[in-house]
C-alpha cells in the first residue's frame, strides 16, 4: 500500500492520459470490453484494499483484545498478592500484638511473683521470730505489747519487774521506757533542767546495762524512749549488741519488724 502514497493525485489524470494509446476509431462494442475491464481491475483493487483494511484492523483488535487480556490477568494476580500479603501482615501483626501482650502479662506475673515470694519470706521471717517485751515497772502488758502481738510473730512475750525475762532470751528484746513512767514523776520535781537531763541518763544507763546481762549475741535490742540521750547515742562505743530506738507505736512496730530480719540474718 506504499506505493500509493507516492501517487500524485493531482498528475493522475495526466498519467492515465500519457499512458492511454492513440485513440483510434474502433467499434463500439469494443469500447464498452475495455470499459468493464477498467471496472473490474478497479473493483478488484478497491476489494483488494478492503480485504487489507480489515485485515488490519482485525488484528489491531485482536491485539487490543489481548492486551486487556494480559492487563486483568495481571489486575487480578496483583490483586490476589496484595489480599494474600494484606491477610499475612494481619496475622503476623495479630501474632506481634499478642506477643508482645504475652510478654507485658508474663513480665507482670513474674514481678508479682517475686513480690509475693519476697513477702512470704518476710512473713516467714515474722513467723518465726520470738519477742521478749520488758516493762521495768510492776503495769500490766500495755497495748503497744498487744499491738506486736497481732503482727504476727512466733511468741511476744510480756515481762515486767514482777515477772522477769527467762532463758532463753528470744530474738528481738524490747526495753519499754515510755510506759514505765521510769523517766517522768515525782522524782525529777524541783531539780534543774540540768540535774533532770543527767538523772534521765543515768537511769537509761542502768536499764540499759540491767537488760544487756540478758541478751545472746545475736538479739536485737530496741529501746523504746521519748527524746534523744548521749547513753543510747554512744552506747556503741562499749557493747558489742545490735541496738536501735524507737519512740512512738507506729516506729515501734517497724523497728521489731526490721529487727526481726536482721537477728535472722545473724542465726542463719
Amino acid at each position: 500500500m506504499d506505493w500509493l502514497i507516492s501517487i500524485d493525485v493531482f498528475h493522475l489524470g495526466d498519467w492515465i492520459i500519457a499512458q492511454s494509446p492513440t485513440p483510434t476509431p474502433l467499434p463500439t462494442p469494443a469500447k464498452n470490453v475495455n470499459d468493464i475491464e477498467l471496472l473490474k481491475s478497479q473493483l478488484e483493487f478497491l476489494k483488494a484494499t478492503n480485504g487489507q483494511l480489515s485485515e488490519s484492523f482485525n488484528k489491531f483488535v485482536g491485539a487490543m483484545q489481548f492486551t486487556l487480556v494480559v492487563f486483568a490477568f495481571l489486575g487480578g494476580f496483583l490483586a490476589y498478592v496484595f489480599g494474600k500479603n494484606l491477610d499475612d501482615a494481619k496475622k503476623i501483626a495479630s501474632q506481634v500484638i499478642r506477643q508482645e501482650i504475652d510478654n507485658k502479662v508474663a513480665d507482670l506475673v513474674k514481678s508479682e511473683v517475686a513480690t509475693v515470694t519476697r513477702t512470704l519470706q518476710r512473713e516467714r521471717v515474722i513467723a518465726s521470730t520470738v519477742v521478749d517485751y520488758y516493762l521495768p515497772s510492776n503495769d500490766l502488758e500495755t497495748n503497744d505489747c498487744k499491738l506486736l502481738q497481732k503482727r504476727g510473730f512466733q511468741k511476744v512475750r510480756f515481762w515486767n519487774q514482777r515477772r522477769q525475762p527467762k532463758n532463753p532470751i528470744g530474738d528481738v528484746f524490747i526495753l519499754d521506757l515510755i510506759n514505765s513512767n521510769l523517766l517522768s514523776g515525782q522524782e525529777f520535781a524541783g531539780l534543774s533542767d540540768t540535774d533532770a537531763t543527767n538523772k534521765r541518763e543515768e537511769k537509761v544507763k542502768e536499764q540499759v546495762d540491767f537488760v544487756l546481762n540478758w541478751l545472746e549475741k545475736a538479739t536485737v535490742l530496741v529501746i523504746y524512749v521519748k527524746g534523744r540521750y548521749r547513753e543510747i547515742d554512744n552506747l556503741a562505743t562499749r557493747v558489742d549488741y545490735y541496738y536501735v530506738s524507737a519512740n512512738a507505736p507506729v516506729s515501734l512496730m517497724g523497728i521489731v519488724t526490721d529487727s526481726a530480719y536482721v537477728a535472722h540474718g545473724e542465726k542463719n
